[in-house]
């Protein structure tokens, strides 16, 4: 079976991708990690769902996409506190709104079931889930669902837990940031639940 691993998710303001990216590029010079933010391969996001998809379904995600964007007016997010997740995964975190939950539940509702049960081979080099993400793999093929859904951008993944406390540290002086997405995407999903090209984009209401 032909498959796709593809990722509904925002597109932060021009302002928010190039502090991300140079967040990134700092943390890889100063501490070392497996990937470094861009523009054009690895790209800065917001996932609201990542999922994989028999290639015959496609076109029906792009639909799902478009619908929401077309049904969510313009509206802000706040990014605020610099964390580190599951030992590697450097977080900038979003305040998780009303908003932001209800776009990943239409997701969940309205895609979920065109994935055919399929799970992403990448989530099988994801530690110490707990039950709940166990199910949630198990259920939706993807993680930080529904109550665990935790809204941000990913800075870059380091090379080594023990790095996580100076990793914070070097980039925790950013400020509380407000701003308005430019887009909702469609984007291809690479290693490290990064998104490596857009094969879509879809303006808000």
């Amino acid at each position: 079976m032909e498959k796709k691993t593809l990722n509904i998710a925002i597109l932060p303001s021009d302002g928010v991708m190039t502090q991300a990216i140079a967040m990134s590029d700092r943390i890889a010079k100063e501490v070392g990690s497996r990937f470094t933010l861009n523009l054009s391969t690895l790209i800065p996001h917001i996932t609201i769902y990542q999922a994989q998809y028999p290639s015959k379904n496609i076109e029906m995600v792009k639909h799902i996409a478009r619908s929401l964007a077309l049904e969510q007016e313009l509206f802000e997010i706040e990014l605020n506190a610099i964390t580190v997740s599951r030992g590697t995964f450097l977080f900038w975190n979003c305040e998780r709104t009303k908003i932001l939950q209800n776009l990943q539940s239409r997701a969940l509702k309205l895609a979920n079931t065109l994935r055919e049960s399929l799970i992403p081979t990448s989530l099988a080099d994801v530690k110490n889930l707990s039950k709940g993400d166990q199910y949630d793999v198990k259920h939706y093929g993807a993680l930080l669902i529904g109550p665990r859904y935790k809204p941000h951008i990913t800075i870059t993944r380091l090379n080594n837990e023990a790095d996580s406390e100076k990793a914070i540290k070097i980039i925790n002086g950013s400020k509380n940031i407000l701003f308005k997405p430019k887009s909702l995407i469609l984007g291809y999903l690479g290693e490290h639940g990064t998104v490596t090209g857009i094969a879509e984009s879809f303006s808000f209401k």
